[in-house]
């Protein structure tokens, strides 16, 4: 999940000169760093404000795709959701504080770069968003429906869904498979692990959007920290629950085989899948599967059973050559 920015993103991104810059593995010329007044301490992304600051001023920026080093991911789902929650929350803090830049003749921002970062910022931050909104909307008119006959508003709330859904396992099953260069088992897990996030993301743009001062927290790596902590999917489970449902009963209540219904029952099961995305990782991380001696024991079990097979004639051993010694068998 993570390799798609890196091999996909970024190498796009390079081609404008409007990479995001990142503190992992990055060099920066220290008379580009004065003129932008150095690291700023008003955002919890220093890095990516950094950055856009420079290019703001028209300083060129560079990204390779070789690896100069290697950085520890979160130890578990909570750390990953905590990680991902403070880099939404801090793109929202960019867009508040450059927005300005975007505005052509501003600043030195080019056309190309300001498509590039509004294009990721909108696919990113506001897709996300956009679709716990409609899930939540879909919550609220899916009793009307049921219980009420009202028509279903097929054009707002269905077709955007199934458009995006199709769209981001285009987005993983092609470009993982060509640019990452990734199976397709783990193309799907990339997908499987995204869309694990998509409430982390929206409420991160909330807070972003009504918040001020949401303070940087540290992304636990090396160290697991699940135990301690409570069930970090609660709310993916009621909202994952709540979808199922009620895509069940449009499905059972449509005595009329109404298409409509049958079209938005298909929408919430849709809708439901990133909300039990993050259920299904939570538990398998919190199960014996996540445990490498499991797998050990497993495979040395299945190797324990294997059939053996009959041993072929063995060849027959010639006199040993002078100065040998011949073994007998």
């Amino acid at each position: 999940e993570y390799a798609g920015f890196f091999d996909i993103g970024m190498v796009q991104r390079n081609e404008v000169n409007a990479i995001v810059s990142h503190g992992t593995m990055c060099l920066i010329r220290r008379s580009a760093l004065i003129d932008a007044g150095g690291w700023s301490s008003d955002t919890i992304v220093e890095d990516a404000d950094l950055g856009l600051t420079l290019l703001a001023r028209g300083w060129r920026t560079h990204y390779t795709r070789r690896r100069y080093g290697w950085g520890l991911l979160p130890s578990d789902f909570a750390a990953y959701k905590r990680q991902r929650h403070r880099w939404a929350y801090g793109g929202v803090q960019l867009i508040k504080k450059h927005w300005r830049a975007f505005i052509p003749g501003r600043s030195h921002i080019t056309t190309q770069q300001r498509t590039e970062f509004l294009f990721g910022w909108l696919t990113w931050l506001g897709a996300e968003s956009l679709g716990v909104v409609i899930a939540v909307l879909n919550l609220i008119w899916m009793p009307l429906v049921v219980f009420l006959g009202i028509a279903v508003p097929q054009a707002v709330l269905t077709i955007p869904v199934l458009a995006a859904f199709t769209v981001m396992l285009l987005h993983f099953i092609v470009l993982y498979r060509t640019r990452v260069q990734s199976p397709m088992f783990a193309s799907l897990g990339a997908a499987f692990s995204a869309m694990a996030l998509q409430l982390t993301v929206a409420r991160a743009v909330a807070d972003g959007a009504f918040k001020d001062g949401v303070p940087f927290f540290r992304t636990a790596k090396g160290s697991s920290e699940c135990a301690s902590q409570r069930f970090p999917a609660f709310w993916e489970t009621v909202l994952g629950t709540l979808l199922l449902i009620g895509s069940l009963g449009l499905y059972l209540t449509n005595e009329q085989q109404v298409t409509e219904i049958y079209i938005f029952s298909a929408v919430m099961l849709v809708q439901s899948l990133p909300f039990i995305a993050a259920v299904v990782v939570t538990l398998f991380e919190r199960s014996a599967l996540n445990d490498f001696a499991t797998w050990r024991r497993l495979a040395a079990t299945l190797t324990s059973y294997r059939p053996r097979l009959p041993r072929g004639p063995q060849p027959t051993a010639g006199p040993p050559a002078s100065g040998d010694v011949g073994i007998l068998p």
